[in-house]
C-alpha cells in the first residue's frame, strides 16, 4: 500500500485534525465559541464529502485514502458523540448500535484486508447512514445553545438515523461475509 498525500487524502487527514478542537467546543460550549463550533463541523462534514467525490471524479483514489475516509468518519463520529452524551441528552440508545457498528466494520475490513490484500470501499446505505448521523449531530449542537425546541425533530431523526444505521450493518455483514 503506497501513501499518497493528495487532495482527498489531506481533506480526510484535516477532518481528523478538527477532531479534538470540535471535542472541546462541545463540552466548553458557549455562546462565545458556538459560532466556531458550528463552523468546525460544517467544514469536518463538507470535506468528508468533497474528499471522496475529488478522489473519484478525478481519479485520486487510493488504497490509503479508502483505509483513512472511514477512519476518519469513525473517529470523528466516536468523539463527536461522546462528547454529545456528557454533554446534552444524545440517547445512548442511538450511540450503543453506532459503537457496534463502527467496531464491526473495522474489525471486518481488517479480517478481509489480511485476507484478500484489498480495500473495500464504503457502500451508498453506509454513506447515507452516516449523512443523516451528521444531521442528527448538527440538531444536538444547534440544539445546545440556540434555545431552539427541536425535540420532536431529533426524535424523528434519531428513528430515521437507527434505521438506516441498522440496514447498513446488515450490508456490511453481507459484505463481509461474501469476502471470507
Amino acid at each position: 500500500m503506497r501513501f499518497i498525500l493528495n487532495v482527498p487524502n489531506t481533506l480526510s487527514i484535516l477532518r481528523m485534525i478538527f477532531i479534538a478542537p470540535i471535542f472541546i467546543l462541545i463540552l466548553y460550549s458557549t455562546p462565545r465559541n458556538y459560532s466556531w463550533l458550528i463552523f468546525v463541523y460544517f467544514f469536518s462534514i463538507l470535506f468528508d464529502f468533497l474528499d471522496g467525490y475529488i478522489a473519484r471524479r478525478f481519479s485520486m483514489e487510493t488504497a490509503f485514502g479508502r483505509i483513512l475516509d472511514p477512519v476518519a468518519d469513525k473517529l470523528l463520529m466516536f468523539f463527536i458523540l461522546i462528547a454529545l452524551i456528557i454533554k446534552t441528552d444524545f440517547p445512548l440508545w442511538i450511540a450503543v448500535p453506532i459503537f457496534l457498528r463502527d467496531i464491526l466494520i473495522l474489525l471486518a475490513s481488517f479480517f478481509i484486508y489480511r485476507k484478500n490484500r484489498e480495500v473495500k470501499p464504503s457502500i451508498t446505505i453506509g454513506k447515507i447512514a452516516f449523512g443523516s448521523l451528521s444531521f442528527l449531530i448538527f440538531l444536538y449542537i444547534v440544539g445546545m445553545n440556540s434555545g431552539s425546541d427541536l425535540d420532536l425533530l431529533k426524535k424523528f431523526v434519531s428513528v430515521f438515523t437507527l434505521n438506516f444505521l441498522l440496514w447498513s450493518w446488515i450490508e456490511y455483514l453481507f459484505v463481509y461475509l461474501r469476502e471470507t
